[in-house]
């Protein structure tokens, strides 16, 4: 709430900047950052670096005061967007790999949410997590992939229904082919105009953060040409 960070003393005001500032600088220079979390990061540190010296100094405007709010929220928002693909027929595939997958895709979402819940209980927080397209039919060669994703549907359904009553909303963004390492890494090159950009991904994402919904699955797809 801006209204409530004006009542802060400078010297608090400047910490909580800075934490927000910190958080999303980590998650951008992460190793295993993600071009969609890379986005909203850099979303938040344009927003700190340039509304925090302005309230800091007393010549903040309204839209100075909410940029800074964002910030901390985006710094502090639980997103997961873990992920592997492995394109390959099922029989041929070592089971390793196969555990890995299934370990990363589904078992790094509930473990995310459980590790989570305690912080967004006390916050009344927000959890987004990611399918993908193929959630809603399996696809031949990349079965375990597809069918991670249908679970994750499954499970933000479900627990969004149980954590309903905490206050936390929990949802799930479900952008189609998207531009990113992992695709290329599996599919090669592919022309841009036949892919979504991780922009607007994360477009969709801080919006869906904005709202109170909760246990919902977010299309995200390519602007329609006139």
């Amino acid at each position: 709430d801006p209204e409530l960070m004006k009542t802060m003393p400078k010297e608090v005001l400047a910490s909580v900047g800075f934490d927000a500032l910190s958080h999303n600088m980590e998650g951008y220079l992460a190793t295993r950052s993600q071009p969609i979390t890379d986005q909203l990061a850099l979303h938040a540190i344009r927003l700190t670096a340039g509304s925090l010296p302005k309230v800091y100094h007393g010549e903040g405007t309204q839209e100075d005061w909410e940029n800074i709010t964002l910030a901390s929220l985006l710094g502090g928002i639980v997103i997961n967007t873990a992920g592997v693909l492995n394109r390959e027929p099922l029989a041929s595939m070592e089971y390793d790999t196969i555990l890995k997958a299934v370990q990363t895709n589904y078992m790094g979402t509930v473990n995310v949410a459980l590790r989570s819940r305690p912080y967004l209980q006390r916050t009344r927080g927000k959890l987004i997590f990611f399918t993908s397209s193929s959630y809603t039919r399996g696809r031949a060669f990349y079965s375990i992939y597809s069918s991670t994703k249908a679970a994750i549907v499954n499970f933000v359904q479900a627990v969004a229904q149980e954590w309903d009553a905490d206050g936390i909303s929990i949802n799930c963004i479900n952008p189609e082919r998207t531009k990113t390492p992992m695709r290329q890494q599996n599919f090669g090159v592919e022309p841009d105009e036949t892919l979504l950009m991780p922009e607007r991904v994360a477009e969709a994402t801080l919006r869906t953060l904005l709202t109170d919904c909760t246990g919902q699955v977010i299309d995200v797809r390519r602007p329609v040409a006139n």
